[in-house]
């Protein structure tokens, strides 16, 4: 078939582009303005600002769970007044989001299926425009989690390690460069991570009043929360089950908040055991695809990918996983479309594309119609809240088996002849 000419191209994806612009900011800029006034998930990180400069302890607040770095990088916010410092962060979170794209789109060779490829995935994702309303830390991360991605040596660590500061699973990054033999980058990544947490809890312990870590620890081993879509919380939903015209689960309903949580020693440890099973499983999978194509040394070109997938696998396995955390997805997802269509594995990209409208988009979609009709939550069809609770943890899965058929793909002798791009670049993923 014969190729359009480039100006033909050149128009669609402008057209394309500023499509996915005018979607953005009428999704995430304008949408989520009304609610920058109320208090919201970020108020917790200004209230911990607010408790290091008045030589307290963040943990004395039973709604902080970070790593101990946060409420220090969140002291300048608590000079503020709390709407000027909601409005400072959702700034920043803009900043943060954009910056990530630009940085992708430059290390993946630039071009136009790059660009239209990272324009969509920021546009219609889903997840950030909840992240902004709730002015939760995810938008940062997805810068920290590019970087990782798109960089080389120490600064790729640097992230890595960071990622582990900022909230623990996204460190999990570091992994393929122990599989990489990358070893500069690795000992950067642990060296960051242990001193970005030990650090600032030392500090918490010898200089700080007050409870000298988070008061209920226990809330992070699992909750059946319908808002939490993760292997762990499926499996608790199973094990809590709902029942048409019972009253609705408290724990499904409510499990967001610590203080009514109640799921007790046996769930617990089920949902650990769930976890620990989901990342154990995963990371031997990618071991033994990596022993297979690489001798167990991947490239450069294959290590972004074996990141991203091990990003979406550590939200399947969370105890814990909140639906705005996929927002963590966007960057792996946009890898995973620009370099199958460059290629031309169209059913790869096809099932990502459908993958990654599972993980947020459809399931928040019907959960909400659900709502509006029953007029809230209620147990009228259990069938169709188990239905989609359950699909965005296996869309997850999903993420992660076709980032590892990536890593499959790009063989170290392909790619040293060929980048991604479609011209010899060895920092282009």
């Amino acid at each position: 078939m014969k190729t359009p000419p480039a100006w033909l191209r050149n128009i669609v994806c402008a057209l394309l582009v500023a499509f996915c612009a005018w979607t953005y900011v009428r999704t995430n800029i304008i949408r989520p303005l009304p609610s920058i006034p109320r208090l919201s998930d970020s108020s917790a990180y200004f209230q911990a600002g607010t408790e290091i400069l008045h030589g307290r302890s963040p943990y004395s607040d039973p709604a902080l769970f970070y790593p101990p770095l946060l409420p220090f990088l969140m002291a300048p916010f608590a000079l503020l007044d709390y709407v000027t410092a909601r409005w400072t962060w959702f700034v920043l979170s803009h900043l943060f989001l954009l910056g990530g794209a630009a940085l992708l789109w430059r290390a993946m060779g630039r071009g136009r299926v790059a660009l239209c490829c990272i324009a969509c995935v920021w546009a219609f994702g889903g997840a950030a425009n909840e992240t902004l309303r709730q002015g939760q830390l995810s938008a940062l991360l997805v810068l920290v989690l590019v970087t990782a991605y798109t960089q080389r040596g120490r600064l790729q660590g640097l992230a890595a390690g960071l990622g582990f500061a900022l909230k623990y699973f996204p460190g999990i990054v570091a992994l393929p460069l122990l599989l990489a033999r990358r070893w500069r980058a690795f000992a950067a990544a642990t060296w960051v991570g242990v001193a970005g947490v030990a650090l600032p809890w030392l500090a918490i312990w010898g200089f700080f009043s007050g409870a000298k870590a988070p008061v209920s620890a226990t809330y992070w081993m699992g909750t059946p929360s319908m808002f939490s879509w993760s292997v762990p919380s499926l499996v608790l939903r199973l094990l809590t089950p709902i029942t048409r015209g019972a009253p609705f689960p408290p724990d499904w309903e409510f499990g967001n908040v610590a203080a009514t949580l109640h799921l007790g020693a046996r769930l617990e440890w089920i949902s650990v055991a769930a976890a620990v099973s989901v990342i154990a499983l995963g990371v031997l999978a990618l071991a033994l695809v990596s022993a297979g194509v690489s001798g167990g040394r991947l490239s450069d070109d294959q290590i972004p990918f074996a990141m991203a997938g091990l990003v979406s696998l550590s939200l399947a396995a969370a105890p814990v996983c909140w639906t705005h955390y996929q927002l963590m997805q966007y960057p792996g997802v946009a890898m995973l479309l620009i370099v199958a269509i460059r290629r031309g594995y169209w059913l790869l990209a096809a099932a990502t594309a459908i993958c990654f409208a599972l993980v947020y988009q459809l399931p928040e979609l019907f959960l909400a119609n659900y709502s509006r009709l029953h007029n809230g939550w209620t147990t009228d069809s259990p069938p169709t809240i188990y239905f989609w609770t359950s699909i965005p943890p296996l869309a997850e899965l999903g993420i992660f088996a076709l980032a590892v058929e990536m890593v499959r793909r790009l063989q170290t002798k392909a790619l040293a002849a060929q980048s991604p791009a479609g011209r010899p670049d060895s920092r282009t993923p």
